[in-house]
């Protein structure tokens, strides 16, 4: 490794000098073990509803008859150091990260474990405070969190950020960010795909936060037309393709809290507008294999209408929080006609929701990482419970029903006649616990578990002989991590 090497000399050097070049240093790190203790579809957990992971298998990576059974472990270490001067006025950070890299991997998991390690720049920003202003007003500069919306955009990419206070009711937060680079070296060179963004968070009331923001994104593509698919239904990859995007999104957030009444009443909201157009795209269905469904569409331009909305309703009460989630992520409900009506995130994470389908401790196996399936959004209602039992240990659990917004529509494995043609939209119910614990300060121990009684939505992802119009295989995996902080 290096560039940790480098990084660690980096530090020193720093360290050693802080008294002459009058900087202050820091050196941070969040060193996380993960293990799938067990699951009966392993394959299904490299992104079967999505080809983000870089090991997705279209063939494979499906739920599998009888199952699929399997284990394993893996690591995730990030280590920053943050070099300011003595006033604040200026600070940059550099991160790398050591990511997924399972038990026993080839290139460095294995054997002697000095192959070819994945190490990456996670973040490389300079946060200066802006002279001249008195107000507290500062800009970043390079590779940076992008914090727009938890369910829309909360992830790191390279461009500027100016942020700041007016006073203590109000933040602020204007962007330039450019996702993805077209460099324009003819006539005929697209454009890069640049978001722009406004956020402002305010609080009017004690217990009360109400957040607003604005984005458009503009990407154009140097090709007659580019490919989208409902299994990459995403900005991050929409905006990469040959095709003219132009997205803008509106949207609340916000919280309120208060100790009237029994006990602590709290309650989270989110709500996004999608609109704009994406022209000059073929558009492919999964399972497809006819005009019918898709397989691909021929190149069309589409209006987007989409929207989400989001809620948590809950209350504490001495040791115990009992919270009710629910989220309802718009889906398109024709693929061949000229709307998208599919909400789509520009690059998100999601843990909140589902334990099997979506991002847990073991955050780099997953079937999906958005609040959303394929293009036909999610209808999700969560019911959960979680107790601080003592100053070390909590635990917790969950029911939720979940069911995508519009029919997932798909071939069973009898062919593409018209009687093979299946639509469904429940996914399912599932039941999930967890226990986190303490071991030391900054050390966690946690493991989880859940189970999902599949409904006939989820036959879409099965093996192609198995797929016939109702779901034949739940879902089940354990999870748990070492993490250490600091």
């Amino acid at each position: 490794m290096k560039i940790f090497g480098v990084l660690l000399v980096f530090a020193l050097v720093l360290g050693l000098a802080m008294p002459a070049v009058g900087a202050e240093f820091a050196f941070h790190g969040d060193l996380n073990n993960r293990f799938t203790a067990y699951t009966n579809q392993s394959g299904f957990f490299r992104g079967a509803g999505e080809t983000s992971n870089p090991d997705f298998d279209a063939t494979n990576n499906r739920l599998k008859d009888d199952g699929q059974d399997s284990m394993w472990a893996g690591a995730k270490y990030r280590l920053w150091t943050t070099a300011a001067t003595n006033d604040g006025a200026v600070k940059g950070t550099y991160a790398i990260e050591f990511g997924n890299r399972r038990y026993g991997q080839a290139g460095g998991g294995g054997y002697s474990g000095d192959g070819n390690m994945t190490v990456e720049t996670r973040w490389a920003y300079t946060d200066l405070q802006l002279p001249f202003i008195e107000s507290k007003s500062r800009v970043t500069l390079g590779l940076a969190p992008v914090k727009v919306n938890y369910y829309l955009w909360n992830e790191t990419a390279m461009g500027v950020q100016w942020y700041g206070a007016m006073d203590e009711m109000f933040d602020y937060r204007v962007a330039w960010i450019r996702g993805f680079e077209r460099f324009r070296d003819s006539d005929s060179g697209g454009n890069s795909a640049d978001s722009f963004f406004a956020r402002g968070d305010f609080k009017p009331l004690e217990g009360m936060t109400l957040g607003a923001f604005a984005m458009y994104t503009n990407s154009r593509g140097d090709s007659p037309s580019g490919t989208i698919t409902d299994v990459q239904y995403e900005k991050k990859f929409i905006a990469s393709q040959d095709v003219d995007l132009e997205v803008y999104e509106l949207g609340v957030d916000g919280s309120f809290k208060t100790d009237a009444g029994p006990g602590n009443l709290f309650v989270n909201w989110d709500l996004i507008y999608q609109g704009g157009e994406i022209n000059d795209a073929e558009f492919t269905v999964t399972n497809a294999t006819d005009a019918v469904l898709g397989g691909p569409i021929p190149a069309n331009d589409y209006d987007v209408s989409a929207y989400f909305l989001h809620a948590d309703v809950g209350f504490a009460w001495d040791d115990f929080k009992f919270t009710y989630t629910f989220w309802y992520a718009s889906g398109d409900d024709d693929p061949t006609d000229d709307d998208f009506e599919g909400f789509f995130s520009t690059d998100v994470d999601i843990f909140t929701g589902s334990t099997v389908l979506m991002e847990s401790y073991d955050d780099d196996n997953y079937f999906t990482e958005r609040p959303y399936l394929l293009d036909k959004g999610m209808i999700m209602n969560r019911l959960g419970l979680d107790y601080q039992a003592t100053d070390k240990l909590k635990v917790g659990a969950a029911v939720m029903y979940m069911m995508t917004a519009e029919d997932i529509e798909y071939f069973d494995g009898a062919g593409t006649t018209a009687d093979s043609e299946q639509k469904e939209d429940e996914i399912g119910y599932e039941v999930m616990g967890y226990v986190s614990y303490k071991l030391y300060q900054n050390v966690e121990f946690a493991i989880n578990a859940g189970y999902l009684f599949a409904g006939d939505a989820m036959d879409a992802f099965e093996e192609d002989d198995i797929r016939d119009g109702s779901s034949d295989e739940d879902i089940f995996r354990t999870m748990a991590r070492v993490r250490y902080g600091f």
